[in-house]
């Protein structure tokens, strides 16, 4: 939705966004890591509810991948 401007799941063009961070008002849109912050950016499909999260800063990718993938265990996701 972030580059296309269109829902993958209903093709609505209603796509709301709902940036990260304290200072634009939406604390919810970060992932936190102690005194480290990485903010994201939403992407919401007002017709069907589809959500999609980007991260605001491609250097904090690094962060997410310090944290949760493990060598030789995968993702701490299920």
């Amino acid at each position: 939705m972030k580059f296309s401007c269109c829902c993958p799941k209903c093709q609505s063009s209603q796509i709301a966004v709902i940036e990260g961070g304290g200072f634009k008002g939406n604390i919810y849109n970060i992932i936190g890591f102690g005194l480290s912050t990485v903010y994201l950016t939403r992407y919401v499909c007002t017709n069907c509810g589809y959500t999609e999260n980007y991260i605001d800063d491609p250097k904090d990718i690094q962060k997410i991948k310090d944290k949760f993938i493990r060598p030789g265990n995968g993702s701490e996701f299920v």
